[in-house]
């Protein structure tokens, strides 16, 4: 029994000893806060001329990134995530950082994101206010059901 305390000790503080890995602090994605009504949602998607035929954010758009999360979506109801995601752009600081939300299912996942090169669903924040030029055309079966919101609040 002694002897079993005695070893129990030793691993518990060799255990304590070990170096750990470095992980990151993380706090999880922006709260989904309700937009109020004093607030002026504007979509700035541009029309299309083809059913099949959808917009993701340009190059033009990379440099006023607030923000990015690429999941699998959690639901059949596309309505429901794209507001939440229009919610969490709200949500994110202190209701004034976040001007555009973008969001879409079957996007690339871009290059140092987990899953990079896959396809998930995607909720995308700017620091300004995004406008018709600057979308794209996707390419075909990507972006999918997009949804973008400009938020004056």
């Amino acid at each position: 029994m002694l002897a079993s305390i005695v070893v129990s000790a030793a691993l518990a503080g060799l255990a304590a000893a070990m170096p750990t890995a470095p992980f990151a602090e993380r706090a999880g994605g922006p709260a989904i806060v309700p937009v109020p009504p004093s607030c002026t949602v504007t979509h700035p998607l541009p029309s299309t001329t083809s059913s099949d035929q959808t917009y993701k954010p340009c190059s033009s758009t990379d440099d006023v990134s607030l923000y990015s999360a690429y999941y699998p979506s959690f639901s059949t109801n596309t309505t429901f995530m794209a507001e939440q995601c229009l919610q969490q752009c709200y949500g994110y600081g202190d209701h004034t950082e976040c001007k555009a939300a973008y969001w879409a299912e079957n996007l690339v996942i871009p290059e140092g994101y987990r899953g990079a090169g896959g396809i998930a669903t995607g909720c995308l924040f700017y620091t300004r206010e995004l406008h018709e030029s600057d979308f794209v055309v996707a390419p075909a079966n990507r972006a999918t059901t997009p949804f973008a919101a400009n938020l004056k609040c």
